[in-house]
């Protein structure tokens, strides 16, 4: 009887003692969560801060648990905070912002250098770099990245890994940040049917052209007008001064007749006498010239022809004594006549 009391007397001693260290455990589980949880410095779960459960080895030690977090580890300097962007739901063209804690006042991290406005690697473009102090007095680096790429389907990208030199050597390291992409569109909407083929593009919208065929029109009408009056006033030019021009009288009448008849001779003459505004000898050949002096070119060709005039209705041989035959007369008369005409048109009026 005193064994069997002996031993049911240990037995319950044995329970007594387990009772009692799963309420210590216990006891020491809750402290040390609301330690972990009045930590300052511990942030919400979208900052890198995240507080972790204790072991409960170190609980049963009666050691008080830390908060650890997900910090960037800097050489020489307390650790800095992180404001990471929401991990989720962006596209191509989106922006994210990260906000890096320059640590505690009166110990804050100096930057020798911003991060640089660039391309940083595939998916995202560094857009800015910038220092703000919040309302609190602390100083933040604030970076603002833009999705640069559009993925084909829904995937995970990262946040590119910043690293910070202080001006005293230290530095500050912020590992990278995953974050979730999602296409534009997925590969087959719905795989139904048409629904699931390519349509066409879209024809070119019609701009309005009416006004412009309008003015257009109305425009090549006034210069296809302005081409026939003019034209027109060409032609009623040239007739009137084929009819009206003396060596070009001369000049049809020689054409019509022959250069050796006394006609064409005599056509020639009044051509002379209508040019300078008188009748003219061999003599006064000098009222040609001093009127219409751009016939002055051809001096010796008209003194010829009046040496020859006379010869033929007078008979007064030149000054020369040189008689040309009839052939070089016949020749000459259609030249000169030709050659006097040209010059006369181009100095019309």
């Amino acid at each position: 009887m005193r064994l069997g009391c002996g031993a049911n007397g240990q037995r319950k001693a044995a329970s007594l003692a387990m009772a009692t260290g799963f309420l210590a455990l216990t006891a020491a589980h809750t402290m040390g969560l609301a330690a972990a949880t009045n930590t300052p410095g511990a942030t919400s779960s979208t900052d890198t801060m995240v507080a972790r459960s204790p072991d409960p080895a170190t609980a049963l030690g009666a050691s008080a648990p830390r908060a650890a977090s997900e910090e960037p580890a800097e050489v020489g300097s307390p650790p800095a905070g992180v404001q990471q962007p929401r991990p989720f739901g962006y596209a191509l063209g989106d922006t994210l912002t990260q906000r890096i804690l320059l640590g505690p006042a009166g110990r804050e991290f100096q930057p020798a250098a911003l991060p640089p406005t660039e391309r940083a690697g595939l998916w995202f473009a560094r857009r800015s770099s910038k220092i703000e102090r919040a309302e609190d007095g602390r100083r933040w680096l604030v970076i603002d990245y833009q999705l640069v790429n559009a993925p084909q389907t829904l995937m995970t990208v990262n946040l590119p890994t910043v690293t910070l030199k202080s001006k005293t050597g230290s530095v500050l390291v912020v590992p990278e940040w995953p974050i979730s992409v999602a296409p534009l569109t997925p590969r087959a909407a719905f795989a139904k049917g048409g629904l699931q083929d390519l349509r066409p593009d879209h024809a070119a919208p019609m701009l309005p052209t009416l006004n412009l065929r309008r003015q257009l029109e109305f425009w090549s009408s006034a210069f296809a007008l302005t081409v026939v009056i003019w034209l027109g006033w060409w032609l009623v030019r040239s007739l009137r001064a084929a009819a009206n021009q003396p060596f070009a009288s001369a000049l049809r009448e020689i054409r019509r007749t022959g250069d050796d008849s006394a006609t064409a001779w005599l056509a020639l003459h009044r051509a002379f006498d209508r040019t300078a505004g008188r009748v003219l000898q061999t003599t006064t050949l000098s009222a040609l010239f001093k009127r219409a002096p751009h016939f002055e070119t051809q001096r010796g060709a008209i003194e010829q022809f009046y040496a020859r005039s006379n010869l033929r209705f007078f008979g007064v041989a030149p000054a020369s004594g040189a008689v040309a035959t009839s052939s070089a007369t016949t020749a000459s008369l259609r030249t000169l006549a030709t050659t006097l005409r040209r010059i006369e048109k181009q100095h019309e009026r």
